[in-house]
């Protein structure tokens, strides 16, 4: 027995008439029995028979008009008898079979290109021969329509067919009609298969050869059925035109809405007056009139070529077609309106390489406004003022020029819609938003100019790359401090390092420019001295009078850009610098140690003159050495003078802008500012804003500006461009350098966390004054909420934070034991023992006072610095000099900055809180320049304690400075949900 064939069989069906079927089949001798009538469940079955795609096809298409799908589609009918006996003839006409010859047409293309073969079968018998074959033609079969108007008036129509250019005799043919739309005929055992031809066209001429028309109805026929004739089939006429002409093509881009009332592009192609959508399945259009009697007739043809043409370039430009609407990319993912304006925009930007590629725009009505969609061009220029950069902008729309100052109002305020004088909308483009949103709240308006302080200066270099490349080029030279040739004072006392003749190199830098700095160093890696250096060289000479150190050929080429305001001419007065009390005499030590030749004034203590004696010490001195509170009770008298330098050591004292001490500050005059810190973060972007305007005034904005446009897009939001471009305004007066950055030889620093467990008495007291205390705490924020509470919710944690040092922190009598403090003094009798020296750091004097105490007890030689100590000098010394003395207790405000104890190797913060920045400035006192030992600094936190759930917001709350100063810093304030979760 021969392997199965699967073939397609022409059946005659007792409701449908005669249908496509699947079969396999096998031969026997001169005939094929029928093996299986296939469903496409049979399909995965490959026991018997592998089946080709084509194969699979076939099996699906089929299946579509089975007994039982067409039941499911066409009636609701409960079984396959029912439906059949229930179907009425002219609904089955009307709906089922068009679907059913649809199917046969899709079925027989797939015949007509494949190797399966057609046979005809008849119902009563089982098995087929080789001469039931139908012979399946792989071409289509065409019919030509042939009109003739007579000179009567009469019109005369006949209908030819050729298959492979051959014609097939309609008139006595035995012809089988299979498929009446699209026509689909058996002559002669072969297949014909038309494309489009409905077979009622073909039947009058099967009995006759022509068709008659009189000429009473022949305005009907002509402009009816001989149009839609000519429109659809191959015509030949006679005694009336048919035209074909070669038509101006012309492709048209329109804005409109779908039906979603979208706004969109819609894409028509014109031949002379007729268009087309590409989607559109017309090959041609065919327009009518009759003139003087005769019948005329035009065929506008299409130009597929030429379409595609037009159809890639548009692809090429990022448009996509979605449905018959086009978009560019990106634009569907926007809301109506600004899908509307980035439609418009994309015009205004290739609205001139679209006609050169032969697509024209038009705007449909449907929109209330008319749109400007010629060419936006903006035309910059740019001219220096003293301080000041004037830049003149113009807008160019089509004919009409608009000062860009114009704008600025438009583009603060996101509006993008601007009027021309022709009442046309110009769509200000969204790019121009993102460039000059946060560019413009900077400028001042001058007439039709824009003025920018020259602090800005990278703000605007960014935006001028595309208009004039020699002014970016000077902004470089502003930016760029490398380039700086100036020699360190040969009269220095200290060779500096490669990282702080670095330093030394860009404060002189943005002296040249006229800008004011942040130096912001690690702690211990000498601030102090590249601030001295910088000053030494600046120095006055004999007479009184400012070098020109711009002029000094070994001091590099001339200041540039605002090179005229750089050079003193006449007396300098000395330098102000303001620093916190406990740094007076390190600063006079220094200056002493390191520049000898700057003359040292102190203004300090209750003696200090507050008059001609201060005014001449001004003009005779370098420097002015006085603390904030100094310059707080004094401001009346320091404002008289204009210092030249102005100088806040440990500026973070200033971060609170609304501060006394920041007011009065702000107060003092001076020709050039610098500030020193280790942490120029320490709570929030606000600290960075307070002193970076001390700086150079109006960098940042003001206040509210900057909390609304940096602060809580920052901080709140994350916002990745705001902190871009807060980088980009600061970046060239911070300069920030880390410890293992520059200072490769310092001895590498070791932290660890020691946990300690409470005693009993103190956990059973710690859980109980816990639970009131959080009870206390969630009624005072129900009823007045987080910012109202604060004094309640401070008081609560300082208490838990007692008792998780000590019970007898809170209660004087109580005594009970505490974990932490018996490892803290197991430690230090360790260290003692093996002759280290260790540092101990608490925010509690009491707890120093405990310790102090156990000290005492075991007869170990000690100093204390706190708040109240007066000789601070003389218990530093002693630690330092004092081999002996092994243990340094230290209150955290009274230490934290100012201290030079490298003699230190351990160092213990026993109570660690909120302020991480606070923390590392107390380890700095340690690890510093000059340290030649390993330091290991342990953090003792108490197990299931208040500390223990604050350790773990840290490193949340350091991640704010590192984003632009690298810096740790103490906490933002917690969220309430934090705050609940310290006290569960």
């Amino acid at each position: 027995m021969s392997s199965p064939e699967f073939i397609i069989t022409l059946t005659e069906h007792r409701y449908l008439g005669r249908v496509f079927l699947p079969y396999l089949v096998e031969k026997e001798g001169q005939y094929y029995s029928v093996e299986t009538h296939i469903k496409p469940r049979d399909l995965e079955d490959s026991r018997h028979y592998e089946f080709e795609p084509y194969e699979k096809e076939l099996v699906k298409i089929i299946d579509k008009y089975s007994d039982e799908r067409l039941m499911k589609r066409f009636s609701r009918a409960a079984n396959v008898s029912e439906f059949f006996s229930s179907l009425e003839k002219s609904y089955f006409e009307k709906n089922i079979s068009p679907f059913i010859e649809k199917q046969m047409f899709k079925a027989a293309t797939i015949l007509m290109v494949s190797p399966v073969r057609l046979l005809k079968k008849e119902s009563k018998y089982a098995n087929l021969y080789d001469e039931d074959e139908i012979s399946v033609q792989p071409v289509y079969t065409k019919p030509v329509f042939y009109f003739e108007r007579a000179e009567n008036k009469e019109t005369h129509y006949h209908l030819k067919i050729f298959h492979d250019g051959d014609e097939v005799r309609l008139l006595g043919s035995k012809l089988q009609i299979i498929c009446n739309s699209p026509c689909m005929m058996i002559h002669r055992n072969r297949l014909l298969v038309f494309e489009e031809l409905n077979a009622k066209k073909l039947m009058p001429f099967f009995d006759k050869e022509k068709v008659t028309v009189p000429y009473p109805i022949e305005d009907k026929y002509y402009s009816g059925f001989v149009l839609n004739t000519i429109r659809n089939y191959e015509v030949h006429a006679k005694g009336f035109d048919i035209l074909e002409e070669d038509w101006a093509e012309k492709a048209v881009l329109s804005l409109e809405k779908n039906l979603r009332q979208e706004p969109c592009f819609v894409l028509n192609f014109y031949y002379g007056d007729e268009k087309f959508l590409p989607s559109s399945t017309r090959k041609l259009a065919v327009n009518f009139y009759k003139k003087d009697g005769n019948f005329v007739f035009e065929k506008v043809k299409r130009n597929p070529g030429w379409e595609t043409e037009i159809l890639d370039c548009l692809k090429g430009m990022g448009v996509e077609e979605d449905n018959g609407y086009f978009f560019p990319k990106g634009v569907k993912l926007l809301e109506n309106e600004d899908a509307l304006y980035y439609l418009i925009n994309w015009i205004n930007k290739n609205k001139s390489k679209l006609e050169k590629q032969g697509i024209y725009f038009n705007q449909e009505r449907g929109f209330d406004k008319k749109y400007f969609t010629g060419e936006q061009r903006l035309e910059l220029e740019t001219q220096t003022t003293g301080d000041w950069f004037d830049v003149y902008a113009t807008v160019q729309f089509g004919g009409f020029r608009v000062p860009f100052v114009k704008l600025k109002k438009y583009i603060l305020n996101d509006i993008r819609e601007f009027e021309l004088p022709n009442g046309e909308i110009a769509v200000l483009p969204d790019e121009w938003f993102a460039r000059y949103k946060g560019l413009l709240p900077f400028s001042k308006m001058n007439g039709n100019t824009l003025q920018f302080g020259k602090h800005h200066f990278m703000l605007l270099k960014k935006v001028m790359q595309q208009f004039d490349k020699s002014v970016v080029e000077r902004f470089q030279e502003m930016e760029d401090s490398s380039a700086v040739q100036v020699a360190v004072p040969a009269k220095l006392n200290a060779q500096l390092r490669g990282y702080q003749e670095e330093g030394f190199r860009w404060m002189f830098h943005l002296y040249k420019n006229g800008f004011g700095g942040c130096l912001a160093d690690d702690m211990g890696l000498g601030k102090t001295l590249q601030t001295l250096a910088l000053l030494l060289k600046l120095k006055k000479n004999n007479a009184g009078q400012a070098k020109n150190h711009i002029s000094q050929e070994k001091d590099g080429p001339p200041a540039g850009l605002f090179a005229e305001e750089k050079t003193q001419v006449g007396e300098q007065t000395a330098s102000l610098i303001v620093l916190p009390t406990s740094l007076v005499h390190n600063w006079d030590n220094e200056i002493k140690k390191f520049t000898p030749q700057l003359k040292v004034y102190k203004h300090i203590g209750n003696q200090r003159d507050k008059n001609e004696g201060f005014e001449k010490n001004v003009h005779s001195c370098d420097i002015v050495l006085t603390t904030y509170g100094t310059v707080r009770n004094d401001i009346g008298l320091l404002s008289q003078t204009e210092f030249f330098y102005m100088i806040l050591d440990e500026s973070q004292v200033i971060k609170n802008p609304s501060s006394k001490t920041y007011k009065a500050v702000m107060e003092l005059r001076a020709k050039h500012r610098l500030v020193l810190t280790g942490t120029p973060i320490e709570n929030s972007l606000s600290d960075l804003w307070s002193q970076m305007n001390f700086l150079n005034k109006g960098v940042l904005g003001n206040l509210a500006f900057f909390r609304n446009n940096f602060i809580t897009p920052i901080e709140k939001h994350k916002r990745k461009e705001e902190q871009e471009r807060l980088r980009l305004l600061i970046r060239p007066f911070i300069l920030r350098r880390k410890k293992e950055d520059v200072a490769k030889d310092l001895p590498p620093l070791v932290e660890q966390v020691r946990f300690c467990g409470m005693s009993p008495e103190q956990l059973k007291k710690y859980e109980q004054e816990k639970s009131v205390i959080r009870n206390t705490i969630l009624e005072k924020i129900e009823q007045d909420g987080v910012e109202k509470s604060g004094f309640v919710i401070l008081q609560g944690l300082t208490r838990l934070r007692q008792l998780a040092n000590h019970p007898s922190l809170m209660d004087k009598e109580n005594e009970d034991g505490s974990g932490k403090f018996d490892e803290i003094l197991r430690m230090l009798g360790n260290l003692v023992a093996e002759k280290h020296k260790v540092l101990i750091f608490s925010s509690f004097v009491k707890h120093l006072e405990l310790i102090r105490e156990k000290i005492g007890q075991n007869n170990w030689k000690y100093s204390l610095l706190t708040g109240q100590t007066s000789k601070r000098e003389e218990v530093i010394q002693d630690f330092q000099n004092d081999p002996e003395n092994r243990i340094f207790l230290i209150s955290l405000k009274a230490g934290g900055v100012g201290l030079n104890l490298t003699e230190a190797d351990y160092v213990f913060i026993i109570d660690p809180w909120w302020n991480p920045a606070a923390e590392s400035q107390a380890i700095n006192r340690a690890h510093r320049i000059g340290q030649d030992k390993n330091v290991f600094v342990y953090r003792f936190i108490t197990e299931n304690s208040i500390e223990e759930k604050i350790q773990q917001l840290q490193e949340q709350k350091n991640s704010l400075a590192d984003k632009f100063i690298n810096s740790n810093n103490p906490f933002q304030k917690i969220s309430q949900e934090e705050l609940i979760a310290l006290f569960k």
